[in-house]
């Protein structure tokens, strides 16, 4: 592959998907990491069928979580292939970006970069929103991932309102996340027999009024457009990035022993 030196504009495709599962979402991000092409960035918007827990990459879950009690309320798992702690993914937008890591200028400036774009879209919709300039980075095993805002992250003043995780897959950097438009994280405390208060994100939904999943995703794509520069069309998947989600889903992301192997 080529390599792209930081501040090369890109040519970024834009992917609006349909609502799928949790495995399936996380073997298309990850198919699309690992099917890069020179010169070339993706924004992916999408959305779940059913309401799913995703665990980062290295985060505990095995045993600590009533898998049953999930199941009556129709509520799925999935692990993702970034790191970061646990999220529902429910009344929400996701987002994710591929790109060459070099060509983002790393992970860390990519961060900063992506987010400050996510927070000028939503503050295009109306929302009171900042980039949160110190914050905690917590351990894998700390709870629930809106809890606390790390720095770099996308907040109200009620909370968190982006929960965002990246991984470097070769030379690729992959980023995404959720972007919450209404309710909270509760059934996460919950489901792991928790009684304590939990710290509940921010949502659009407090800031704006309740808003659709394609105005956000609109606002979303013109933010990461100003802030990552480069050209910008929509698109599809590529036929071998389908190949690879397939066998991703399969083999990994679809079955139990990835979702709860720590």
């Amino acid at each position: 592959m080529a390599t792209e030196r930081p501040g090369l504009g890109l040519k970024w495709r834009v992917v609006w998907d349909e609502p799928r599962s949790g495995a399936r979402n996380m073997a298309l991000d990850h198919a699309l990491a690992i099917s890069p092409r020179p010169g070339e960035g993706v924004v992916r918007l999408y959305s779940w069928i059913n309401p799913t827990v995703s665990f980062g990459r290295n985060e505990p879950s095995a045993g600590l979580y009533d898998t049953e009690a999930a199941k009556r309320r129709g509520i799925d798992f999935v692990r993702r292939p970034t790191g970061g702690r646990a999220v529902l993914h429910d009344a929400e937008l996701t987002y994710a970006v591929v790109a060459p890591a070099r060509a983002v200028g790393g992970l860390k400036a990519a961060y900063l970069k992506i987010n400050n774009g996510i927070a000028r879209g939503l503050a295009d919709l109306g929302a009171d929103v900042t980039v949160a300039e110190s914050g905690v980075t917590l351990a894998p095993d700390a709870g629930p991932c809106f809890q606390v805002p790390a720095p770099g992250e996308v907040v109200t003043p009620e909370g968190k309102v982006v929960g965002s995780a990246q991984v470097r897959i070769g030379s690729v950097l992959l980023q995404h996340g959720s972007i919450i438009l209404d309710g909270d994280q509760s059934v996460l405390n919950e489901l792991a027999g928790g009684t304590e208060d939990v710290v509940q994100p921010g949502t659009l939904r407090s800031q704006i009024g309740a808003v659709g999943t394609h105005a956000v995703a609109e606002a979303i794509v013109e933010g990461l457009r100003l802030a990552l520069g480069g050209s910008w069309d929509e698109g599809d998947y590529r036929s071998g990035e389908l190949a690879e989600a397939d066998w991703l889903e399969k083999e990994r992301y679809g079955k139990d022993e990835w979702t709860w192997e720590k």
